[in-house]
């Protein structure tokens, strides 16, 4: 798969995104083609020139100008760097997010949103960002066909303005980079990251004054990007707060700079009034270094999720005393590396990687497709045939079933036989699938699976006996077909039949015959919704596999005649069965074939569903602070 990230801020740049998308990109670029359309410039560093292109790490990167501001920086030239793609994921909402949206008709890529906390990170402009994010970005979700939310807190946001596309894939963390480092039993605190007003440095500052003051031991470090606060207006208030020498501020460190700093740490601090996940706190945690939290939801969820660590108000007047007397207790030390290995683990990349593969896979209908509630596999004719055989020979209580236009239209109004469909192994049937696949995922099935063509195909292959039990159609045609049958293979042996036209209260007498028989297989032709109802409902009675074989049994017996091999080949045999039956299929075949199309363009303008991808936030967690 050729998978485009787009992100207005990649490397060298240094920040929670950029890390995001580096870790993401080097995973999947193990299995894919994996490339970088990005910014020319890295915010706060008008000055400096990057290459148009270039490869970091294995991953081809391009860059392209921009006008207007950092917080919103115009640049329509993405459109000229997507015609490659499979899939594009985009980073961030942003003029990317909004301009690709709203330019789905020209590109028709499908599109992929990563939240990385959207906007709100800053109370700037608050009033204003919040009806931009319930008019603007509410339209703009709606051209994506899966919208990720990198934390808990990003699905609470997000779940306002988006709907089943929405699943939470969590951040991953890279938690080798900075892996031990720590320093147990040093006074000193660090806090790294961005260097940015969400992350409340001031308050940092002069809690930790109060810390000082206990206690002179202690020192601060802050190091990162600067983004939006005034380094000089840090220092200043270092200096008003008697605190020379006590603090250090390093902007931009470099990886090796900040593992220096790291290296000499017991703490992580971070007084931080909004994060999306807080990727800097779980690499401290994975260095060794003591989390102190601020008490926010992020925050929260990854406490729950380390086990360890303080939840912390900042600008309580009493909680400098508190952390005191938790660090004199000795409280305040992080589990050795071995104990905390699964735990991490837990936060790293490749789990993220994989279920991100996965919703690509469920867009792009790599190996399911998915049809009014009803999931197709992707397969060929050989694949289908060696899954029906594995399930017989095997004796496995295993429904086979069709899906064709009919079938998708009865599944949308009636949701037990959507259930009963998605319990079997569905298999593509006729041109109206491939027209939705088409229209859907951009491609047809690999081959036209229809069961009047594949299941007798299916019944030649076996060399040993397989006993066979058919039910369906009127008194006396299912036992002609199990004589056609038997010309056709004389390996089956077919051990019962039964017409199709019995009631609720036949059904378990039915049952019994059919046990009795003791069949390897049961087929069963009596017309879509009833076979795929009766096979859902006895298959694990009987304990053997049942094939939904529709007009098949009719066809064997010849008391119904196929349409010519050419007609067949041209995909219009539905067209023959209207001429020869146009009052009992006028209604199936003309009014139902333009609802399922039309039902189906309606589903192509609203994207691919996530169908039971969407996640809950958890429950929020008690009992974890101070």
């Amino acid at each position: 798969m050729r998978i485009l990230h787009v992100t207005r801020q990649y490397l060298p740049g240094v920040g929670g995104m950029e890390d995001y998308v580096r870790c993401l990109a080097r995973e999947q670029s193990a299995q894919h083609s994996v490339s970088v359309l990005t910014l020319d410039k890295i915010f706060g560093e008008p000055e400096r020139s990057l290459p148009k292109h270039e490869v970091l790490n294995g991953v081809e990167v391009d860059r392209i100008p921009y006008k207007g501001s950092e917080r919103y920086p115009f640049a329509p030239q993405v459109l000229r760097h997507l015609q490659g793609a499979d899939i594009v994921h985009v980073h961030g909402v942003d003029f990317f997010a909004d301009f690709l949206a709203a330019t789905t008709m020209v590109h028709r890529k499908p599109l992929v949103l990563s939240t990385h906390g959207g906007f709100f990170h800053t109370s700037y402009a608050a009033k204003l960002k919040r009806h931009y994010f319930n008019q603007v970005t509410r339209r703009s979700l709606k051209a994506y066909r899966a919208v990720i939310a990198c934390s808990q807190s990003d699905h609470q946001m997000f779940s306002t303005i988006t709907d089943d596309r929405l699943v939470t894939v969590e951040n991953g963390v890279d938690v080798e980079k900075f892996a031990g480092l720590g320093q147990r039993g040093t006074k000193n605190i660090l806090n790294f990251g961005r260097i940015a007003p969400n992350k409340e440095p001031e308050k940092l500052l002069r809690w930790f004054a109060s810390v000082y003051q206990a206690d002179p031991e202690w020192r601060l470090v802050i190091a990162g990007k600067p983004m939006g606060v005034d380094i000089e207006a840090l220092h200043r208030i270092t200096q008003e707060l008697g605190l020379d020498g006590a603090v250090e501020i390093v902007p931009s460190p470099s990886d090796a700079q900040l593992a220096n700093l790291i290296s000499k740490s017991s703490v992580y601090a971070s007084a931080a009034s909004h994060e999306g996940f807080g990727i800097a706190a779980v690499e401290a945690a994975s260095a060794g270094l003591y989390p102190i939290l601020s008490d926010i939801a992020a925050h929260q969820y990854t406490r729950a999720r380390l086990g360890f660590g303080m939840l912390e108000t900042f600008d309580d007047p009493a909680s400098p005393q508190r952390f005191l007397d938790q660090h004199k207790a000795g409280a305040m030390v992080a589990p050795d590396g071995e104990a905390l290995r699964p735990t991490l683990q837990s936060f790293g990349w490749s789990g993220v990687s994989q279920q991100i593969d996965g919703l690509y896979d469920t867009i792009m209908g790599t190996r399911q497709r998915s049809f009014g509630g009803v999931d197709v596999p992707v397969m060929d004719a050989a694949v289908a045939l060696t899954q029906m055989a594995d399930i017989v020979k095997r004796g496995t209580p295993q429904v086979v079933a069709f899906c064709n236009a009919h079938t998708v239209n009865v599944a949308r109004k009636n949701s037990d036989f959507s259930r009963a469909m998605n319990d079997a192994l569905v298999l593509n049937d006729g041109a109206g699938i491939d027209i939705a696949s088409k229209l859907l995922y951009g491609r047809k099935f690999p081959a036209n699976l229809n069961g009047t063509d594949l299941v007798p195909l299916f019944l030649q292959q076996f060399r040993t006996k397989l006993r066979v039990y058919l039910i369906g159609s009127a008194p006396g045609i299912a036992a002609r077909a199990g004589q056609m049958l038997q010309r056709i293979n004389p390996q089956l042996q077919i051990v019962g039949a039964d017409h199709g036209f019995f009631g609720p209260q036949d059904e378990e007498l039915l049952k019994e015959r059919v046990r009795l028989a003791d069949p390897d297989l049961v087929l069963v032709g009596m017309g879509q919704p009833q076979q795929e109802l009766w096979a859902n409902r006895n298959v694990k009675a009987l304990g053997i596999p049942i094939i939904c074989v529709g007009g098949l049994i009719d066809f064997l017996a010849e008391a119904a005649v196929r349409a010519p091999e050419w007609m067949r080949a041209a995909r219009l045999e539905w067209t023959y069965r209207l001429y020869l039956e146009p009052r009992r299929l006028a209604h199936r075949y003309l009014v139902g074939n333009i609802t399922f199309l039309a039902q189906v363009a309606n589903d192509a303008r609203r994207g691919v569903r996530l169908r039971s991808s969407r996640s809950s936030p958890p429950p929020r967690h008690e009992g974890l602070r101070a």
